[in-house]
């Protein structure tokens, strides 16, 4: 444990962390302030995500026919007090309205300044509000109780936007995760190299079995980056307050995509943490070879950079919008978890890049 903390030591010099620290704040407000600061991005997706929180909190994680039902009588409720306000308005009485219904599809132009105050802070975004809603009835019949469909899959509640956020906040802070590592890792082995480390270390008492600690503190260093980043970025954005549908299906009515698989949000979550550590772990495994591989500082910088580059690609399709038909990799092979055959032999690889070549020092010839 002695050495492993040595060549921990050896890893986490203070001028990198700084400039991870530094680096990290950076990535931070140009690609993941704007998911957290304008989450639910503005109308209707605010009344849509209100929706999904009311129904949950009434009807749990699912609804039921009979909580349909319910839901069509707080529509009709809504159109009621939307129809008072209408009628008692003169702006609307004007132009001959006085219930919602003359105006749910819509209104010739010359009276669209009267119809827009639906959509308004005077009228408390009632319109915003009774679209959503309509809509989301709308989406339980043709998905759920139409004749010819008739599932028990998809009766989730379920807003689908918690998605596409999660899935930029994550595809961006799995992308620093891996600028991050190889930041890290780029330059420790090189900088024993130069420093005529090596002979050194392998006549001292663990010998060459030194490799294997070195492995393993560049794989330790990148699972705490990890635990680090998800502890930061984690806590910022679970101020959001999605955690709320932890145990919701994503399968549901509310979801403009298809799911894949029947997970819970908190299920999708900890795939999508999966993956970003996985990533991350793979990482290290060849940057860490290539770092002990590189005669100078030049030479690791320039085979670095094309691993990190592929890597940071490899992210992108993966972690953006996992498991669904959003997928960019899915679009392409049309593969049902394409997600997870590609994480998995990319970590396999960069540990297996590493246990290799620690194999290969441990026969290497010192002179």
């Amino acid at each position: 444990m002695r050495i492993l903390y040595y060549e921990l030591r050896i890893i986490w010099r203070l001028p990198v962390v700084l400039a991870i620290i530094f680096l990290g704040a950076v990535h931070y407000f140009l690609f993941l302030d704007f998911e957290i600061r304008f989450f639910p991005n503005g109308h209707p997706a605010a009344e849509k995500y209100a929706l999904a929180q009311e129904w949950t909190k009434k009807y749990g994680s699912t609804m039921e026919p009979d909580e349909y039902a319910d839901a069509k009588q707080n529509y009709a409720a809504l159109a009621a007090k939307a129809d008072a306000r209408i009628a008692a308005d003169s702006r609307f009485r004007a132009h001959g309205f006085s219930r919602w219904e003359q105006l749910r599809d819509g209104v010739p132009e010359e009276y669209r300044d009267t119809y827009d105050l639906l959509f308004t802070g005077e009228f408390d975004f009632v319109g915003y509000r009774l679209q959503s809603l309509s809509g989301a009835l709308l989406s339980y019949e043709t998905q759920i109780l139409h004749p010819r469909v008739q599932r028990e899959s998809g009766r989730g509640i379920f807003p689908g936007q918690c998605i596409d956020n999660l899935s930029e906040y994550l595809c961006w802070t799995g992308i620093f995760g891996i600028v991050s590592v190889t930041i890290l890792l780029g330059a420790c082995g090189t900088r024993e190299d130069l420093c005529r480390m090596p002979a050194m270390l392998w006549s001292s008492r663990a010998g060459r079995h030194t490799a294997w600690y070195q492995l393993a503190a560049a794989l330790l260093s990148a699972s705490i980056l990890f635990a680090a980043e998800l502890l930061i970025f984690g806590g910022i954005y679970a101020r959001l307050g999605t955690q709320f549908f932890w145990d919701s299906p994503v399968q549901s009515f509310l979801n403009g995509s298809a799911v894949w698989f029947g997970l819970t949000y908190g299920q999708y979550v900890l795939y999508c943490l999966g993956f970003v550590l996985a990533l991350m772990l793979g990482t290290a495994g060849a940057v860490f070879t290539l770092s002990h591989s590189s005669g100078n500082y030049t030479s690791a910088i320039m085979k670095a950079l094309p691993l990190a580059a592929g890597m940071v690609f490899a992210a992108a399709s993966i972690l953006m919008r996992p498991f669904t038909d959003g997928n960019e990799l899915y679009r392409h092979l049309h593969i049902c978890g394409v997600e997870a055959v590609l994480c998995g032999p990319l970590l396999l690889a960069g540990l297996g890049i590493g246990f290799l070549f620690v194999r290969h020092i441990q026969r290497k010839e010192l002179l």
